[in-house]
């Protein structure tokens, strides 16, 4: 071609990259005569007056004027500068990328991408067939349809050593190439390399614009981890991307917000429930990458991630890093500590869409959980609420903001708002050169733990039949006075969804204090006791419930008497008072 390597690679990405077929992507085309026409992607307008001409390799609207070539419409729609429009074309079109000094070759990224391809390809096929029942099983258990299945390329690792291996190498890979790719892990003993993916459920990780990168597997059986991601390679940097924006894009375009779940479960069942402008983590904190992502095609953004102690820390660090690209942040938590995926197939999406339009705005989220459980009577009690609350606030830059932030907290804890400004304007500095640590969530004050409910909980965390025979009487609603309730219900959850249940596995659950009771629990020696001893446990701990609102009733019943309450009222605290009675008496 005659100009320099860059100008070579330049035109040969120009050259593969059929801009009709591009912007058919984006936009519905028509033909008209040697060239296309649509409906401009770039402003509003009812008759179409975006033309593309193939032979010339060119875009033009006559509404804005906008226009260029291929690289200039994959820049203005995607958000992106040259190097990345660039790039991301290259790799979409299949045109090798040159050699970066001191990094992988074209060549290579080339080959690690087909390389994923055909392991994407293996893993449906095993899914398709003998091996994979168990896989298929797995997936109509937890309500996913064959579209969903087909749609984001789920497939499935065998329960073997060197099944992926075989294949690819009889595909044409060397054994050092698989080994760099990720999918495979070299051996203690340096004799050769085995499938890092083995009997799990595999999710392909595409990056934003299309092409497997990466894999991500949830195990079926027994084992940790639960879920594994392919390791960082020449082709994959988890700080780097989202798991399904590569089919969620334009969806988060349209609705102009995305909303940010934890698993490739939730992203899943949220996808096959209609909601589609979704994306998921990798396991990883957001990073400065991930900011520039998301802002490619929206800055609102909704964190749903678990209600638990990691899942809260978790969005603790994603917001850190969104409010210094001044995004719009709303946190959800939703009813219960559920996840996304448990949620809509208890309640549907029309419920969990009503969820997200209700996500309380960032600050009103730090606000409301720094109010929790405080009797903010006391000037005490506040100045622990502003201290919980800002250092919160530091990856807050915009001044607008920080004023609308300390006015709400000033407004909810009924506090002077000169007062709150001076405490931010004397914490801050400090906070951001990190002198002062993060302020973390205030420990509960410790509730006595019965008998019963150590035996409960113990013999829970020891048999499955015991799990599955409680979950058929206990009610949600039943457990929430208990001292371990947030522990048995957690339990539950993990029962029901088919995970293990273990000290390992719900560690990760539970907050510090609930740990060291699952601990002493679990640990905990109780001559005698067996598996059907639930049953008695559970008789004690159901008759101190409802004594406990038993002498409630009595309470609201005497205070009606004296307040002249309308006698429907009373009537109606009389008949409860009388049904908890009987179911007293049945449990004595």
């Amino acid at each position: 071609m005659g100009g320099s390597p860059r100008d070579d690679f330049v035109h040969s990405v120009r050259a593969a990259a059929d801009i009709d077929r591009l912007v058919g992507e984006y936009v519905p085309l028509k033909t008209n005569g040697r060239k296309l026409k649509g409906l401009c992607p770039f402003h509003e307008e009812k008759t179409p007056s975006f033309t593309v001409d193939p032979d010339k390799g060119l875009f033009y609207c006559f509404g804005c004027r906008a226009g260029g070539d291929v690289f200039e419409f994959y820049m203005r729609h995607e958000k992106v500068d040259f190097p990345d429009a660039l790039r991301e074309l290259a790799q979409r079109f299949g045109v090798p990328i040159p050699q970066r000094r001191g990094g992988a070759t074209g060549g290579e990224h080339q080959r690690l991408g087909e390389m994923h391809r055909e392991a994407a390809a293996f893993y449906r096929s095993a899914l398709a067939g003998p091996a994979g029942a168990a896989a298929r099983n797995y997936l109509k258990r937890r309500g996913f349809d064959d579209q969903t299945v087909q749609t984001l390329k789920i497939g499935y690792a065998p329960e073997s050593w060197d099944a992926l291996k075989g294949s690819l190498r009889r595909a044409g890979y060397r054994e050092d190439e698989i080994l760099k790719s990720g999918l495979t892990v070299a051996r203690k003993d340096g004799n050769g390399s085995y499938d890092r993916f083995r009997d799990r459920l595999m999710f392909p990780i595409e990056q934003a614009g299309g092409g497997v990168i990466a894999f991500g597997g949830r195990i079926l059986g027994d084992g940790e981890p639960k879920y594994l991601n392919s390791p960082e390679t020449p082709l994959f940097h988890k700080g780097r991307h989202f798991y399904g924006l590569s089919w969620s894009r334009e969806a988060i375009r349209e609705a102009d917000q995305v909303i940010v779940v934890e698993g490739y479960t939730d992203f899943a069942a949220l996808w096959q429930a209609g909601i589609r402008n979704v994306v998921a983590v990798l396991g990883t904190g957001f990073t400065l990458e991930h900011v520039k992502l998301l802002a490619r095609y929206t800055r609102r953004v909704v964190i749903n991630f678990d209600a638990d102690r990691a899942g809260r820390d978790a969005a603790d660090r994603a917001v850190v890093a969104l409010m210094d690209g001044e995004f719009e942040l709303k946190v959800m938590e939703l009813p219960a500590g559920e996840d996304p995926d448990g949620f809509l197939r208890k309640s549907g999406a029309e419920a969990y869409l009503e969820q997200v339009s209700r996500a309380p705005a960032f600050v009103e989220h730090v606000v409301a959980r720094a109010c929790e459980g405080r009797n903010l009577s006391s000037p005490e009690a506040k100045a622990q609420a502003v201290g919980e609350i800002l250092p919160r606030l530091t990856g807050l830059q915009n001044r607008i903001l920080v004023a609308s932030a300390l006015a709400r907290i000033a407004d909810r804890l009924d506090l002077d708002e000169a007062d709150v400004r001076a405490e931010y304007r004397r914490v801050m500095p400090a906070l951001r050169r990190g002198e002062v640590a993060p302020v973390r969530s205030r420990p509960r004050r410790a509730r006595s733990c019965s008998l019963a409910e150590r035996q409960l909980l113990h013999l829970l965390m020891a048999h499955a039949g015991v799990r599955r025979e409680f979950a058929a009487v206990a009610r949600e609603e039943e457990l929430r006075d208990l001292a371990v309730g947030t522990i048995v219900v957690a339990v539950l959850n993990q029962e029901r969804a088919g995970h293990a249940v273990d000290v390992e596995s719900m560690k990760t659950l539970l907050a510090e204090e609930e740990r060291a009771r699952m601990l002493e629990a679990v640990l905990d020696d109780f001559p005698g006791l067996g598996p059907s001893d639930w049953e008695e446990s559970w008789r004690v701990l159901r008759r101190e419930n409802l004594e406990k609102e038993s002498r409630i009733l009595q309470g609201q019943l005497a205070r009606g008497m004296e307040d002249g309450a309308e006698a429907t009222d009373v009537d109606a605290l009389l008949r409860r008072k009388l049904e908890v009675r009987r179911e007293i008496e049945a449990l004595s």
